[in-house]
Protein backbone atom coordinates (compact mmCIF):
# COMPACT_ATOMS: atom_id res chain seq x y z
CA UNK A 1 0.00 0.00 0.00
CA UNK A 2 2.94 2.30 0.47
CA UNK A 3 4.14 2.49 -2.91
CA UNK A 4 0.54 3.74 -4.51
CA UNK A 5 0.40 6.31 -1.95
CA UNK A 6 3.79 7.63 -3.26
CA UNK A 7 2.62 7.71 -6.70
CA UNK A 8 -0.64 9.67 -5.87
CA UNK A 9 1.54 12.30 -3.60
CA UNK A 10 3.98 12.82 -7.30
CA UNK A 11 1.00 13.77 -9.49
CA UNK A 12 0.38 17.70 -9.73
CA UNK A 13 -2.84 18.87 -8.67
CA UNK A 14 -2.85 20.70 -11.97
CA UNK A 15 -2.33 17.66 -14.16
CA UNK A 16 -5.47 15.73 -11.87
CA UNK A 17 -7.58 18.82 -13.02
CA UNK A 18 -6.64 18.74 -16.74
CA UNK A 19 -5.27 22.56 -16.50
CA UNK A 20 -2.19 21.48 -18.01
CA UNK A 21 -3.19 19.78 -21.26
CA UNK A 22 -5.27 22.82 -21.87
CA UNK A 23 -2.95 25.54 -21.44
CA UNK A 24 -0.60 23.29 -24.04
CA UNK A 25 -3.32 23.46 -26.74
CA UNK A 26 -4.08 27.04 -26.63
CA UNK A 27 -2.48 28.38 -30.04
CA UNK A 28 -2.72 32.19 -31.25
CA UNK A 29 -5.17 32.57 -33.89
CA UNK A 30 -4.60 36.38 -35.31
CA UNK A 31 -2.16 38.96 -34.67
CA UNK A 32 -3.49 42.43 -35.12
CA UNK A 33 -1.48 45.39 -35.09
CA UNK A 34 -2.67 47.67 -32.76
CA UNK A 35 -2.69 51.15 -35.59
CA UNK A 36 -5.30 48.75 -37.27
CA UNK A 37 -7.83 48.20 -34.30
CA UNK A 38 -7.32 52.52 -33.43
CA UNK A 39 -8.03 53.23 -37.73
CA UNK A 40 -11.00 51.09 -37.24
CA UNK A 41 -12.54 52.53 -34.08
CA UNK A 42 -12.12 56.04 -35.46
CA UNK A 43 -13.90 55.22 -39.08
CA UNK A 44 -16.36 53.79 -36.81
CA UNK A 45 -17.35 56.51 -34.64
CA UNK A 46 -17.19 58.65 -37.98
CA UNK A 47 -19.70 56.68 -39.83
CA UNK A 48 -21.96 56.28 -36.49
CA UNK A 49 -21.70 60.60 -36.43
CA UNK A 50 -22.33 60.60 -40.35
CA UNK A 51 -25.64 58.63 -39.86
CA UNK A 52 -26.87 60.50 -37.17
CA UNK A 53 -26.03 63.95 -38.93
CA UNK A 54 -28.27 61.72 -41.98
CA UNK A 55 -30.92 60.62 -40.10
CA UNK A 56 -31.64 62.12 -36.52
CA UNK A 57 -32.88 59.92 -34.19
Amino acid sequence: MPSTKKKKENVPVMSMAGLIRYYEEEHEKYKVDPIYVIIASVVLVAVVVAITKIIPP
